[in-house]
């Protein structure tokens, strides 16, 4: 399992992916009064365990794909907007390219400056965001977090039938 594995990384609104959320309440489950208050400690510690330490390029990528969702929406708001204000026949500017606001986030959000770093850094933003289908979410979708939070009951729930852990689901 990779961090680019949209399963491994699919955000809910408080940062936590599924996997961490799995892990969190495996750890709450065997808290012990020598471990109480050590949880994000000891998540840590599994997450690097599992897929290897976080670098600070990895969470500079996050930031960027969610400022081009947030780019994008914005876009797509402002050019419906101006289409239901605009019965005349100004034109109306049309919605970014994924490739237009790849290089505006690795140039804003990545801080690259020279030509070749901005396009190397898009061109893995664009395979990025198309990947992951602009799953980088810009705003709570309420339906989403709905989802993922019974996924993560159902899984909580089939490992507290497991004998040897005592998860509970909530």
């Amino acid at each position: 399992m990779s961090v680019d594995d949209s399963i491994c990384r699919a955000d809910f609104c408080d940062g936590a992916s599924v996997l961490e959320r799995v892990l969190l309440a495996i750890i709450n489950a065997h808290t012990t009064n020598e471990t109480e208050g050590r949880q994000q400690e000891r998540l840590d510690a599994a997450m690097m365990a599992l897929i290897g330490p976080a670098t600070q390029f990895g969470h500079d990528l996050e930031r960027a794909l969610q400022f081009m969702a947030r780019q994008r929406q914005r876009d797509v708001c402002d050019v419906e907007m101006r289409a239901l204000r605009s019965c005349s026949v100004a034109p109306i500017d049309a919605v970014r390219t994924i490739l237009e606001l790849a290089h505006l986030a690795a140039r804003e959000v990545m801080g690259c400056t020279s030509a070749a770093d901005v396009q190397e850094t898009a061109h893995v933003l664009c395979d990025m965001f198309r990947r992951r289908g602009n799953a980088a979410c810009a705003e709570p979708d309420a339906v989403r977090e709905a989802l993922e939070a019974e996924a993560v009951q159902r899984i909580i729930g089939e490992l507290a039938e497991w004998d040897n852990l005592s998860i509970r689901p909530n």
